[in-house]
Protein backbone atom coordinates (compact mmCIF):
# COMPACT_ATOMS: atom_id res chain seq x y z
CA UNK A 1 0.00 0.00 0.00
CA UNK A 2 1.08 3.84 -0.82
CA UNK A 3 0.46 6.56 1.78
CA UNK A 4 0.46 9.29 0.33
CA UNK A 5 2.19 12.06 1.38
CA UNK A 6 0.72 14.80 4.01
CA UNK A 7 2.02 17.36 1.94
CA UNK A 8 -0.27 16.33 -0.84
CA UNK A 9 -2.95 14.88 0.71
CA UNK A 10 -3.77 14.35 4.30
CA UNK A 11 -6.11 11.48 5.71
CA UNK A 12 -6.20 9.61 2.33
CA UNK A 13 -4.43 6.54 1.17
CA UNK A 14 -3.39 5.24 -1.70
CA UNK A 15 -3.59 1.81 -2.94
CA UNK A 16 -2.31 1.23 -7.03
CA UNK A 17 -3.08 -1.53 -9.09
CA UNK A 18 -5.72 -3.71 -7.44
CA UNK A 19 -6.63 -6.29 -9.23
CA UNK A 20 -10.11 -8.04 -9.47
CA UNK A 21 -10.60 -10.94 -11.38
CA UNK A 22 -14.15 -11.13 -13.55
CA UNK A 23 -16.35 -14.04 -14.19
CA UNK A 24 -14.88 -15.23 -17.12
CA UNK A 25 -11.25 -15.05 -15.49
CA UNK A 26 -10.35 -11.15 -17.00
CA UNK A 27 -8.40 -9.41 -14.92
CA UNK A 28 -9.19 -5.83 -14.31
CA UNK A 29 -7.26 -2.87 -11.95
CA UNK A 30 -8.55 -0.19 -10.12
CA UNK A 31 -7.02 2.35 -7.98
CA UNK A 32 -8.43 2.75 -4.18
CA UNK A 33 -8.38 5.66 -2.57
CA UNK A 34 -9.42 5.04 1.41
CA UNK A 35 -9.56 7.40 4.02
CA UNK A 36 -7.41 7.17 7.21
CA UNK A 37 -9.32 6.02 9.82
CA UNK A 38 -9.61 8.76 12.69
CA UNK A 39 -12.22 8.81 16.14
CA UNK A 40 -14.58 10.91 14.17
CA UNK A 41 -14.76 9.02 11.09
CA UNK A 42 -13.69 5.09 11.80
CA UNK A 43 -15.64 3.42 8.62
CA UNK A 44 -16.57 1.62 7.19
CA UNK A 45 -17.00 4.04 4.32
CA UNK A 46 -19.19 4.33 1.84
CA UNK A 47 -18.09 3.48 -2.12
CA UNK A 48 -17.75 5.85 -4.71
CA UNK A 49 -16.69 4.03 -7.82
CA UNK A 50 -16.16 5.09 -11.82
CA UNK A 51 -15.84 2.80 -14.38
CA UNK A 52 -14.01 4.31 -17.27
CA UNK A 53 -11.75 3.71 -20.46
CA UNK A 54 -9.35 6.76 -20.42
CA UNK A 55 -6.69 6.10 -17.51
CA UNK A 56 -8.14 5.58 -14.20
CA UNK A 57 -5.53 8.21 -13.11
CA UNK A 58 -7.63 11.00 -15.14
CA UNK A 59 -10.48 9.54 -12.98
CA UNK A 60 -12.84 12.61 -14.96
CA UNK A 61 -10.95 15.48 -13.50
CA UNK A 62 -11.25 17.52 -16.51
CA UNK A 63 -14.99 18.12 -15.00
CA UNK A 64 -14.42 16.93 -10.73
CA UNK A 65 -12.62 17.22 -7.91
CA UNK A 66 -9.82 14.60 -7.39
CA UNK A 67 -10.88 11.11 -5.66
CA UNK A 68 -8.60 12.58 -2.87
CA UNK A 69 -10.93 15.14 -2.23
CA UNK A 70 -13.86 12.82 -2.50
CA UNK A 71 -12.17 10.23 0.03
CA UNK A 72 -11.40 13.23 2.82
CA UNK A 73 -15.14 13.67 3.22
CA UNK A 74 -15.52 9.92 3.98
CA UNK A 75 -15.94 7.87 0.65
CA UNK A 76 -13.57 5.27 -0.06
CA UNK A 77 -13.04 6.10 -4.15
CA UNK A 78 -12.41 3.32 -6.63
CA UNK A 79 -10.93 3.84 -10.44
CA UNK A 80 -11.22 1.23 -12.55
CA UNK A 81 -10.29 0.81 -16.03
CA UNK A 82 -12.68 -0.92 -17.88
CA UNK A 83 -12.22 -3.95 -20.06
CA UNK A 84 -9.58 -3.25 -22.50
CA UNK A 85 -8.46 -0.10 -21.43
CA UNK A 86 -5.38 1.41 -18.92
CA UNK A 87 -4.04 -1.58 -17.53
CA UNK A 88 -7.20 -3.88 -17.48
CA UNK A 89 -7.31 -7.25 -19.58
CA UNK A 90 -9.15 -8.40 -22.33
CA UNK A 91 -10.49 -6.62 -25.70
CA UNK A 92 -12.47 -3.47 -25.34
CA UNK A 93 -15.65 -2.92 -27.51
CA UNK A 94 -17.38 0.43 -26.17
CA UNK A 95 -20.26 -0.48 -23.81
CA UNK A 96 -21.06 -4.23 -25.24
CA UNK A 97 -19.32 -5.27 -21.84
CA UNK A 98 -20.03 -3.17 -19.08
CA UNK A 99 -23.09 -4.99 -18.06
CA UNK A 100 -21.61 -7.90 -16.62
CA UNK A 101 -18.76 -6.30 -16.22
CA UNK A 102 -20.08 -3.66 -13.86
CA UNK A 103 -21.98 -6.07 -12.06
CA UNK A 104 -18.91 -8.17 -10.86
CA UNK A 105 -17.08 -4.66 -10.29
CA UNK A 106 -20.01 -3.21 -7.54
CA UNK A 107 -19.96 -7.20 -5.64
CA UNK A 108 -16.07 -6.82 -5.61
CA UNK A 109 -15.79 -3.16 -4.53
CA UNK A 110 -18.36 -3.83 -2.06
CA UNK A 111 -16.32 -5.92 -0.40
CA UNK A 112 -13.04 -4.11 -0.12
CA UNK A 113 -11.34 -3.34 3.21
CA UNK A 114 -13.01 -0.39 5.14
CA UNK A 115 -16.55 -1.01 3.04
CA UNK A 116 -19.61 -0.51 4.75
CA UNK A 117 -21.12 -2.73 1.80
CA UNK A 118 -23.23 0.64 -0.25
CA UNK A 119 -21.79 1.55 -3.49
CA UNK A 120 -22.77 4.53 -5.65
CA UNK A 121 -21.27 5.05 -8.89
CA UNK A 122 -20.21 8.69 -10.50
CA UNK A 123 -19.03 9.69 -13.91
CA UNK A 124 -19.68 11.50 -17.12
CA UNK A 125 -20.21 10.62 -20.51
CA UNK A 126 -18.61 6.98 -21.13
CA UNK A 127 -18.49 6.56 -17.46
CA UNK A 128 -22.26 7.43 -17.37
CA UNK A 129 -23.08 4.53 -19.15
CA UNK A 130 -20.86 2.24 -17.36
CA UNK A 131 -23.12 3.48 -14.53
CA UNK A 132 -26.42 2.59 -16.45
CA UNK A 133 -25.12 -0.42 -17.32
CA UNK A 134 -24.05 -1.73 -14.52
CA UNK A 135 -27.47 -1.40 -12.75
CA UNK A 136 -29.22 -3.30 -15.40
CA UNK A 137 -27.69 -6.23 -13.66
CA UNK A 138 -29.37 -5.33 -10.22
CA UNK A 139 -26.01 -5.96 -8.00
CA UNK A 140 -27.51 -5.46 -4.53
CA UNK A 141 -24.86 -3.50 -3.03
CA UNK A 142 -25.77 -0.72 -5.97
CA UNK A 143 -27.91 2.05 -4.29
CA UNK A 144 -27.49 5.64 -6.36
CA UNK A 145 -25.91 6.66 -9.68
CA UNK A 146 -25.05 10.32 -10.80
CA UNK A 147 -25.15 9.75 -14.72
CA UNK A 148 -23.78 13.17 -16.32
CA UNK A 149 -23.78 14.04 -19.45
CA UNK A 150 -24.70 10.80 -20.93
CA UNK A 151 -27.63 9.38 -23.21
CA UNK A 152 -30.16 6.58 -22.24
CA UNK A 153 -30.40 5.70 -26.30
CA UNK A 154 -26.98 5.72 -27.71
CA UNK A 155 -28.49 6.21 -31.32
CA UNK A 156 -31.32 9.04 -30.79
CA UNK A 157 -29.50 10.77 -28.00
CA UNK A 158 -25.56 10.14 -28.63
CA UNK A 159 -24.49 9.54 -32.34
CA UNK A 160 -27.71 10.34 -34.53
CA UNK A 161 -30.16 13.46 -34.83
CA UNK A 162 -33.47 12.98 -36.64
CA UNK A 163 -31.60 10.21 -38.47
CA UNK A 164 -28.63 12.43 -39.49
CA UNK A 165 -25.21 11.45 -37.98
CA UNK A 166 -23.77 14.00 -35.72
CA UNK A 167 -20.60 14.05 -37.59
CA UNK A 168 -18.00 15.66 -35.66
CA UNK A 169 -18.13 14.39 -32.84
CA UNK A 170 -18.50 10.64 -33.64
CA UNK A 171 -15.39 10.87 -35.85
CA UNK A 172 -13.27 12.45 -33.39
CA UNK A 173 -14.69 9.96 -30.72
CA UNK A 174 -13.22 7.16 -32.82
CA UNK A 175 -9.98 8.37 -33.55
CA UNK A 176 -9.42 9.23 -30.36
CA UNK A 177 -10.58 5.50 -28.43
CA UNK A 178 -9.12 3.82 -31.65
CA UNK A 179 -6.11 5.39 -31.20
CA UNK A 180 -5.52 3.42 -27.43
CA UNK A 181 -6.57 0.36 -29.03
CA UNK A 182 -4.16 0.55 -32.04
CA UNK A 183 -1.51 0.55 -29.30
CA UNK A 184 -2.39 -1.92 -27.32
CA UNK A 185 -2.75 -4.21 -30.09
CA UNK A 186 0.58 -3.53 -32.04
CA UNK A 187 -1.94 -2.57 -35.06
CA UNK A 188 -0.41 -0.94 -38.36
CA UNK A 189 -2.80 1.60 -38.01
CA UNK A 190 -1.53 3.77 -35.05
CA UNK A 191 0.83 5.86 -37.24
CA UNK A 192 -2.43 6.89 -39.00
CA UNK A 193 -4.36 7.31 -35.56
CA UNK A 194 -1.36 9.37 -33.86
CA UNK A 195 -1.16 11.97 -37.49
CA UNK A 196 -5.53 12.24 -36.55
CA UNK A 197 -4.33 13.21 -33.01
CA UNK A 198 -3.32 16.60 -33.77
CA UNK A 199 -5.59 17.54 -36.36
CA UNK A 200 -8.75 14.46 -36.66
CA UNK A 201 -11.28 17.19 -37.76
CA UNK A 202 -9.78 17.06 -40.98
CA UNK A 203 -11.98 13.81 -41.40
CA UNK A 204 -15.00 15.33 -41.48
CA UNK A 205 -14.57 16.36 -44.84
CA UNK A 206 -13.30 12.75 -45.92
CA UNK A 207 -15.76 10.76 -48.52
CA UNK A 208 -17.42 8.22 -47.79
CA UNK A 209 -17.80 8.51 -44.42
CA UNK A 210 -18.60 5.00 -43.58
CA UNK A 211 -15.11 4.03 -45.09
CA UNK A 212 -12.88 6.69 -43.52
CA UNK A 213 -9.74 5.00 -42.83
CA UNK A 214 -7.99 4.69 -40.76
CA UNK A 215 -11.62 4.25 -38.50
CA UNK A 216 -12.84 1.43 -40.12
CA UNK A 217 -9.72 -0.72 -40.68
CA UNK A 218 -10.10 -4.43 -40.55
CA UNK A 219 -7.05 -4.09 -37.59
CA UNK A 220 -8.97 -2.38 -35.42
CA UNK A 221 -11.68 -3.03 -33.13
CA UNK A 222 -15.23 -2.72 -35.06
CA UNK A 223 -17.39 -0.06 -33.09
CA UNK A 224 -16.27 2.81 -35.13
CA UNK A 225 -16.97 1.35 -38.35
CA UNK A 226 -20.66 0.06 -36.81
CA UNK A 227 -21.43 3.64 -35.67
CA UNK A 228 -20.94 4.60 -39.16
CA UNK A 229 -22.37 1.90 -41.08
CA UNK A 230 -25.87 1.40 -38.76
CA UNK A 231 -27.46 5.08 -39.57
CA UNK A 232 -31.46 3.78 -38.93
CA UNK A 233 -32.22 2.46 -35.35
CA UNK A 234 -32.11 -1.30 -35.94
CA UNK A 235 -30.96 -4.72 -33.56
CA UNK A 236 -27.61 -2.96 -33.08
CA UNK A 237 -28.46 0.04 -31.78
CA UNK A 238 -31.56 -1.62 -30.14
CA UNK A 239 -28.94 -3.57 -27.99
CA UNK A 240 -28.11 -0.34 -26.46
CA UNK A 241 -31.13 1.83 -25.99
CA UNK A 242 -31.58 1.56 -22.10
CA UNK A 243 -35.28 3.74 -22.66
CA UNK A 244 -36.96 0.49 -23.48
CA UNK A 245 -35.66 -0.55 -20.21
CA UNK A 246 -36.15 1.85 -17.42
CA UNK A 247 -38.24 -0.45 -15.41
CA UNK A 248 -35.19 -2.50 -14.94
CA UNK A 249 -32.93 0.74 -13.82
CA UNK A 250 -35.10 1.40 -10.39
CA UNK A 251 -32.26 3.24 -8.37
CA UNK A 252 -32.16 6.88 -7.23
CA UNK A 253 -29.91 8.84 -9.59
CA UNK A 254 -28.88 12.42 -9.98
CA UNK A 255 -28.64 13.56 -13.34
CA UNK A 256 -26.77 16.75 -15.05
CA UNK A 257 -26.90 17.81 -18.91
CA UNK A 258 -25.50 20.70 -20.49
CA UNK A 259 -27.76 23.04 -22.63
CA UNK A 260 -24.65 23.18 -25.19
CA UNK A 261 -23.48 19.55 -24.46
CA UNK A 262 -24.70 17.71 -27.71
CA UNK A 263 -25.54 14.78 -25.69
CA UNK A 264 -28.26 17.04 -24.28
CA UNK A 265 -31.13 15.08 -25.51
CA UNK A 266 -30.09 12.11 -24.29
CA UNK A 267 -29.70 13.37 -20.58
CA UNK A 268 -33.02 14.68 -20.51
CA UNK A 269 -34.81 11.84 -22.08
CA UNK A 270 -33.40 9.54 -19.33
CA UNK A 271 -34.31 11.56 -17.00
CA UNK A 272 -37.44 12.06 -17.40
CA UNK A 273 -38.10 8.28 -18.82
CA UNK A 274 -36.68 7.10 -15.43
CA UNK A 275 -39.13 10.10 -13.37
CA UNK A 276 -41.68 8.95 -14.97
CA UNK A 277 -41.18 5.80 -13.56
CA UNK A 278 -39.00 6.16 -10.05
CA UNK A 279 -39.03 8.46 -7.32
CA UNK A 280 -35.74 10.29 -6.05
CA UNK A 281 -34.71 11.12 -9.68
CA UNK A 282 -33.00 14.84 -9.71
CA UNK A 283 -31.19 16.65 -12.78
CA UNK A 284 -29.27 19.13 -12.81
CA UNK A 285 -29.90 21.08 -16.07
CA UNK A 286 -26.51 22.89 -16.51
CA UNK A 287 -25.15 25.86 -19.74
CA UNK A 288 -22.90 23.99 -20.13
CA UNK A 289 -20.73 22.07 -22.97
CA UNK A 290 -19.59 18.65 -22.91
CA UNK A 291 -15.91 20.12 -21.60
CA UNK A 292 -14.81 21.72 -19.90
CA UNK A 293 -17.69 23.04 -17.46
CA UNK A 294 -17.86 26.98 -16.54
CA UNK A 295 -19.14 30.05 -17.20
CA UNK A 296 -17.19 31.22 -20.41
CA UNK A 297 -18.31 28.99 -23.34
CA UNK A 298 -18.79 30.23 -26.92
CA UNK A 299 -16.96 33.56 -27.16
CA UNK A 300 -19.80 33.93 -23.93
CA UNK A 301 -19.78 34.87 -20.08
CA UNK A 302 -22.69 33.15 -18.48
CA UNK A 303 -21.97 35.06 -14.92
CA UNK A 304 -20.87 33.32 -11.56
CA UNK A 305 -23.62 31.33 -10.59
CA UNK A 306 -22.52 29.08 -13.65
CA UNK A 307 -19.13 28.20 -12.22
CA UNK A 308 -19.34 24.39 -11.60
CA UNK A 309 -20.11 23.03 -7.47
CA UNK A 310 -21.13 19.47 -8.39
CA UNK A 311 -18.64 17.89 -6.33
CA UNK A 312 -20.98 19.34 -3.37
CA UNK A 313 -24.08 18.18 -4.94
CA UNK A 314 -22.45 14.48 -5.44
CA UNK A 315 -21.17 14.56 -1.97
CA UNK A 316 -24.15 15.59 -0.02
CA UNK A 317 -26.38 13.06 -2.60
CA UNK A 318 -24.27 9.97 -2.26
CA UNK A 319 -24.33 10.66 1.71
CA UNK A 320 -27.29 10.12 1.91
CA UNK A 321 -28.21 7.27 -0.12
CA UNK A 322 -25.14 5.16 0.78
CA UNK A 323 -24.17 6.00 4.98
CA UNK A 324 -26.22 4.47 7.35
CA UNK A 325 -30.01 4.18 6.57
CA UNK A 326 -31.88 6.87 8.41
CA UNK A 327 -35.43 6.15 7.29
CA UNK A 328 -37.78 9.93 6.96
CA UNK A 329 -34.67 12.01 5.90
CA UNK A 330 -35.53 14.07 2.69
CA UNK A 331 -33.03 13.55 -0.43
CA UNK A 332 -31.07 16.63 -0.44
CA UNK A 333 -31.79 16.81 -4.32
CA UNK A 334 -35.08 16.55 -5.87
CA UNK A 335 -36.68 17.85 -9.05
CA UNK A 336 -34.95 19.74 -11.38
CA UNK A 337 -32.35 23.06 -10.91
CA UNK A 338 -31.78 24.85 -14.30
CA UNK A 339 -30.20 27.18 -15.58
CA UNK A 340 -31.72 30.01 -17.26
CA UNK A 341 -29.80 31.89 -19.91
CA UNK A 342 -30.48 35.60 -20.02
CA UNK A 343 -30.55 36.01 -16.49
CA UNK A 344 -27.71 34.03 -15.79
CA UNK A 345 -29.17 32.17 -12.91
CA UNK A 346 -30.65 29.08 -11.12
CA UNK A 347 -34.57 28.23 -10.93
CA UNK A 348 -36.28 25.41 -9.48
CA UNK A 349 -38.98 22.64 -10.57
CA UNK A 350 -41.07 19.97 -9.80
CA UNK A 351 -39.88 18.21 -12.79
CA UNK A 352 -38.43 19.09 -16.47
CA UNK A 353 -40.17 20.58 -18.41
CA UNK A 354 -41.69 22.98 -15.58
CA UNK A 355 -45.73 21.71 -15.24
CA UNK A 356 -46.33 25.67 -15.53
CA UNK A 357 -44.89 26.38 -18.89
CA UNK A 358 -47.44 27.09 -21.51
CA UNK A 359 -46.66 26.16 -24.93
CA UNK A 360 -47.49 29.21 -27.36
CA UNK A 361 -47.36 29.06 -31.18
CA UNK A 362 -45.33 31.39 -33.25
CA UNK A 363 -46.57 31.40 -36.93
CA UNK A 364 -44.07 31.57 -39.95
CA UNK A 365 -45.13 34.63 -42.19
CA UNK A 366 -44.18 36.73 -44.78
CA UNK A 367 -44.23 38.33 -48.51
CA UNK A 368 -42.20 35.68 -50.04
CA UNK A 369 -38.46 37.29 -48.94
CA UNK A 370 -37.63 35.46 -45.98
CA UNK A 371 -33.88 34.84 -47.26
CA UNK A 372 -31.70 36.51 -44.62
CA UNK A 373 -32.31 38.49 -41.42
CA UNK A 374 -32.51 41.64 -44.25
CA UNK A 375 -35.95 40.02 -45.52
CA UNK A 376 -39.13 40.19 -44.42
CA UNK A 377 -39.89 36.85 -42.63
CA UNK A 378 -41.44 37.16 -38.85
CA UNK A 379 -42.75 35.00 -36.24
CA UNK A 380 -46.09 36.43 -35.48
CA UNK A 381 -48.41 34.81 -32.48
CA UNK A 382 -51.48 35.71 -35.07
CA UNK A 383 -51.29 33.40 -37.52
CA UNK A 384 -49.67 32.25 -40.62
CA UNK A 385 -49.70 34.62 -43.41
CA UNK A 386 -47.97 35.46 -47.08
CA UNK A 387 -46.79 32.91 -50.04
CA UNK A 388 -44.22 30.68 -49.38
CA UNK A 389 -40.28 30.94 -48.74
CA UNK A 390 -38.16 29.29 -50.86
CA UNK A 391 -34.35 28.26 -50.61
CA UNK A 392 -31.50 26.33 -52.19
CA UNK A 393 -29.77 23.52 -50.15
CA UNK A 394 -26.51 22.74 -51.91
CA UNK A 395 -24.54 20.48 -49.75
CA UNK A 396 -20.82 21.85 -51.88
CA UNK A 397 -21.90 24.97 -49.97
CA UNK A 398 -24.06 24.20 -46.47
CA UNK A 399 -24.56 26.40 -43.28
CA UNK A 400 -22.37 25.50 -40.75
CA UNK A 401 -22.58 24.65 -36.83
CA UNK A 402 -23.86 27.07 -34.53
CA UNK A 403 -20.55 27.65 -33.87
CA UNK A 404 -18.90 27.29 -37.50
CA UNK A 405 -16.51 24.97 -39.04
CA UNK A 406 -13.78 24.81 -37.14
CA UNK A 407 -11.60 23.23 -39.24
CA UNK A 408 -13.60 19.96 -39.08
CA UNK A 409 -14.92 20.61 -35.60
CA UNK A 410 -18.41 21.99 -34.97
CA UNK A 411 -18.67 24.59 -32.91
CA UNK A 412 -21.43 24.60 -30.10
CA UNK A 413 -22.50 27.36 -27.38
CA UNK A 414 -24.00 30.76 -27.33
CA UNK A 415 -21.74 31.79 -30.70
CA UNK A 416 -23.93 35.18 -32.41
CA UNK A 417 -25.68 34.01 -35.43
CA UNK A 418 -26.06 37.19 -36.90
CA UNK A 419 -23.35 36.70 -39.80
CA UNK A 420 -24.84 33.50 -40.83
CA UNK A 421 -28.25 34.62 -40.77
CA UNK A 422 -26.96 37.23 -43.12
CA UNK A 423 -27.90 35.05 -45.98
CA UNK A 424 -26.92 31.42 -47.99
CA UNK A 425 -29.22 28.47 -48.10
CA UNK A 426 -31.27 29.46 -44.88
CA UNK A 427 -34.79 31.28 -44.35
CA UNK A 428 -35.06 33.73 -41.30
CA UNK A 429 -38.28 34.45 -39.35
CA UNK A 430 -38.07 37.13 -36.48
CA UNK A 431 -40.55 38.23 -33.56
CA UNK A 432 -41.46 41.88 -32.64
CA UNK A 433 -39.46 42.71 -29.61
CA UNK A 434 -40.73 41.65 -26.30
CA UNK A 435 -42.51 44.92 -24.97
CA UNK A 436 -42.03 42.82 -20.97
CA UNK A 437 -39.42 40.01 -20.11
CA UNK A 438 -40.70 36.59 -20.48
CA UNK A 439 -39.18 33.38 -19.50
CA UNK A 440 -39.10 30.14 -22.40
CA UNK A 441 -38.50 26.90 -20.38
CA UNK A 442 -39.01 23.63 -21.79
CA UNK A 443 -38.87 21.91 -24.93
CA UNK A 444 -40.00 23.84 -28.44
CA UNK A 445 -41.39 22.18 -31.16
CA UNK A 446 -40.96 23.57 -35.07
CA UNK A 447 -43.72 22.10 -36.93
CA UNK A 448 -42.66 23.13 -40.57
CA UNK A 449 -44.53 22.06 -44.23
CA UNK A 450 -42.50 21.75 -47.19
CA UNK A 451 -41.79 20.34 -50.44
CA UNK A 452 -38.73 19.51 -51.67
CA UNK A 453 -37.31 19.02 -55.17
CA UNK A 454 -35.34 16.38 -53.94
CA UNK A 455 -36.76 12.75 -53.02
CA UNK A 456 -34.84 12.80 -49.59
CA UNK A 457 -33.29 15.97 -48.12
CA UNK A 458 -32.76 17.04 -44.52
CA UNK A 459 -34.23 20.33 -42.36
CA UNK A 460 -32.39 21.94 -39.49
CA UNK A 461 -34.06 24.74 -37.48
CA UNK A 462 -32.50 26.98 -34.55
CA UNK A 463 -33.85 29.48 -32.35
CA UNK A 464 -31.87 32.28 -30.92
CA UNK A 465 -32.22 35.39 -29.09
CA UNK A 466 -31.40 38.76 -30.80
CA UNK A 467 -30.64 41.53 -28.26
CA UNK A 468 -31.64 45.28 -29.51
CA UNK A 469 -27.45 45.35 -30.84
CA UNK A 470 -28.23 43.20 -33.40
CA UNK A 471 -26.53 39.84 -31.89
CA UNK A 472 -28.13 37.01 -32.43
CA UNK A 473 -27.56 34.51 -30.17
CA UNK A 474 -27.56 30.69 -30.53
CA UNK A 475 -29.74 28.96 -28.20
CA UNK A 476 -30.98 25.28 -29.66
CA UNK A 477 -31.40 23.43 -32.76
CA UNK A 478 -33.42 20.10 -34.41
CA UNK A 479 -33.11 18.23 -37.30
CA UNK A 480 -34.70 16.13 -39.21
CA UNK A 481 -33.95 13.40 -42.60
CA UNK A 482 -37.58 14.02 -44.78
CA UNK A 483 -39.38 12.49 -47.48
CA UNK A 484 -41.19 15.62 -48.93
CA UNK A 485 -41.38 15.77 -53.10
CA UNK A 486 -45.21 15.07 -52.68
CA UNK A 487 -44.97 17.51 -49.43
CA UNK A 488 -45.04 16.88 -45.67
CA UNK A 489 -45.48 18.02 -42.76
CA UNK A 490 -42.55 17.62 -40.31
CA UNK A 491 -42.33 17.85 -36.44
CA UNK A 492 -38.71 18.76 -35.14
CA UNK A 493 -38.10 18.56 -31.74
CA UNK A 494 -35.80 20.98 -30.95
CA UNK A 495 -33.41 20.48 -27.96
CA UNK A 496 -34.49 21.73 -24.23
CA UNK A 497 -33.64 25.17 -22.84
CA UNK A 498 -33.89 27.32 -21.17
CA UNK A 499 -33.94 31.71 -21.18
CA UNK A 500 -35.06 34.88 -20.38
CA UNK A 501 -36.22 37.86 -22.70
CA UNK A 502 -35.47 41.20 -21.66
CA UNK A 503 -37.66 44.07 -22.61
CA UNK A 504 -36.68 45.13 -26.26
CA UNK A 505 -35.04 41.19 -27.20
CA UNK A 506 -36.48 39.10 -29.80
CA UNK A 507 -36.97 35.51 -30.76
CA UNK A 508 -35.61 33.91 -34.50
CA UNK A 509 -36.00 30.81 -36.04
CA UNK A 510 -33.81 30.04 -38.72
CA UNK A 511 -34.34 27.30 -40.80
CA UNK A 512 -31.89 25.65 -43.58
CA UNK A 513 -30.87 21.47 -44.66
CA UNK A 514 -27.63 21.52 -43.03
CA UNK A 515 -25.16 21.89 -40.29
CA UNK A 516 -22.07 20.90 -41.12
CA UNK A 517 -19.57 19.69 -39.68
CA UNK A 518 -22.30 18.65 -36.77
CA UNK A 519 -23.87 16.99 -38.74
CA UNK A 520 -23.38 15.11 -41.63
CA UNK A 521 -24.45 16.81 -45.49
CA UNK A 522 -27.86 15.19 -46.48
CA UNK A 523 -26.95 14.86 -50.38
CA UNK A 524 -30.43 15.17 -51.24
CA UNK A 525 -30.51 11.37 -53.14
CA UNK A 526 -31.82 8.36 -51.50
CA UNK A 527 -28.39 7.23 -51.01
CA UNK A 528 -27.23 7.04 -47.20
CA UNK A 529 -25.04 10.10 -46.69
CA UNK A 530 -22.39 8.14 -45.54
CA UNK A 531 -22.07 6.09 -48.17
CA UNK A 532 -21.85 9.17 -51.05
CA UNK A 533 -18.02 8.58 -52.47
CA UNK A 534 -17.62 11.51 -53.75
CA UNK A 535 -18.50 15.08 -54.38
CA UNK A 536 -20.70 15.15 -57.50
CA UNK A 537 -22.96 12.07 -56.19
CA UNK A 538 -24.51 15.28 -53.72
CA UNK A 539 -27.61 16.97 -55.78
CA UNK A 540 -28.77 20.75 -55.18
CA UNK A 541 -32.68 21.02 -53.73
CA UNK A 542 -34.68 23.90 -54.08
CA UNK A 543 -36.44 23.56 -50.31
CA UNK A 544 -39.98 25.08 -49.93
CA UNK A 545 -41.71 26.35 -46.60
CA UNK A 546 -45.36 26.67 -46.81
CA UNK A 547 -46.95 29.16 -44.28
CA UNK A 548 -50.30 29.61 -45.32
CA UNK A 549 -54.10 29.31 -43.40
CA UNK A 550 -53.81 25.33 -44.91
CA UNK A 551 -50.59 24.90 -43.98
CA UNK A 552 -49.30 26.99 -41.04
CA UNK A 553 -45.73 26.12 -40.16
CA UNK A 554 -45.23 27.62 -36.74
CA UNK A 555 -42.93 27.26 -33.41
CA UNK A 556 -44.32 26.29 -30.10
CA UNK A 557 -42.11 27.94 -27.46
CA UNK A 558 -43.18 26.98 -23.53
CA UNK A 559 -43.63 30.34 -22.04
CA UNK A 560 -43.29 30.83 -18.06
CA UNK A 561 -46.75 31.95 -17.09
CA UNK A 562 -45.96 36.33 -16.26
CA UNK A 563 -44.43 36.65 -12.76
Amino acid sequence: MITLPSSVCAGVELECGVVMTLRDGCRLVADVYRPVATPASPGPWPVLLMRQPYGRDIASTVVYAHPTWFARRGFLVVIQDVRGRGDSEGAFYTFRNETEDGYDTVRWAAALPGANGRVGMYGFSYQGSTQLLAALARPPELRALAPHMTAFDLYSGWFYRGGLLQLSTTLGWASQMLREDSRRLGAASEVALDENWQNSGRLSGMLPVRDIAPLVNEDLPGYGADWLRHADYDAYWREFDLLERVAELGLPMFHLSGWYDLYLRGSVDGYRAMAARHPNQFLLATPWVHLPWGNLTGGADLGPAAAPAVDELMAAWFHHWLDDETPGLEPPLAGCRYFTLGENAWREASCWPPPEAVPTSWFLASAGRANSRFGDGVLAPDGPAGPDDLFNYDPEVPVTAPGGNQNGYAGFGPFDLAAQQQGINLLVFTSAPFPAPVVMAGDAVCVLHVTSSAPETSFVVRLSRVLPDGRAIFLTLGATEARARDGAELRIALDPIAVRFAAGDRVRLDVASSAFPLLIRHPNTETDPAAVSRPAEFRRALQVVHHDQARPSRVELPFLPSS
